[in-house]
């Protein structure tokens, strides 16, 4: 759409029950239902533009966070603490948290070490994200009066987790970098979706019955991680 002042992408999906607005990059994505008019599309906008430009200017404005390394003294968050990167010579490619470490283990002759070590932290950080995400919707879904069909970790570039109006759930596997209270708002937010598939005043009353903090948890995630990070 050029009728605005800054970029416009349009997604339709069939799937899309209400309207949705990501700004990322100074790109302003919008997911409406196939059926909603181009004219309904741009009220939308013009309605959220002062919201969109405080968006684009926060993103803008936020420092650029320099590229990880992957060597030996780089800190990595995990549910909100920091560990240090070691690492270390070995027989097999490896990373285990010891002692309070990420210890990456490199056979010496290895090419490509950085991205081996890359390689060993996103599997780390994937195979217990998987975990975790799975252990907090079993205790969380209950309280919800929820059963989702499936949960899945992927990786995603501009948000922290999905939910179909089927019930199937998936999370940005980064989000596990966030202290609990945070990664349990985010599963919440997403299980709450299953009783209410869009962000209605209802759907927010839902998600307030168990996170009283929610707006603040909202803020956290828009100012301290972003889904591009490590």
């Amino acid at each position: 759409m050029d009728c605005f002042d800054f970029p416009v992408e349009v997604i339709r999906t069939p799937r899309k029950r209400s309207a949705a607005i990501h700004v990322s990059s100074g790109v302003v994505s919008v997911r409406v239902p196939q059926s909603l008019s181009d004219k309904r599309i741009q009220d939308l906008i013009h309605k959220r533009s002062v919201w969109i430009k405080r968006k684009i200017k926060e993103q803008a404005d936020r420092p650029a966070s320099k590229p990880k390394e992957y060597v030996s003294g780089e800190s990595f968050s995990y549910l909100g603490k920091t560990y240090r990167l070691k690492v270390v010579d070995g027989a097999e490619p490896s990373l285990k948290m010891k002692g309070g470490q990420l210890v990456a283990s490199v056979p010496k002759d290895a090419k490509n070490r950085e991205s081996l070590v890359k390689s060993l932290v996103a599997d780390w950080y994937q195979s217990h994200a998987d975990q975790k995400l799975r252990e907090k919707v079993e205790r969380f879904a209950p309280l919800v009066g929820v059963e989702p069909r499936s949960i899945a970790v992927k990786a995603y570039k501009s948000r922290w987790g999905s939910c179909t109006s089927s019930g199937d759930i998936s999370f940005n596997w980064k989000i596990i970098q966030a202290p609990h209270r945070i990664v349990d708002y985010v599963v919440i937010h997403e299980l709450c979706h299953m009783l209410e598939h869009n962000h209605s005043p209802k759907y927010w009353t839902h998600v307030a019955r168990y996170v009283r903090d929610w707006r603040v948890c909202r803020v956290w995630l828009r100012e301290k991680l972003h889904p591009h990070s490590l």
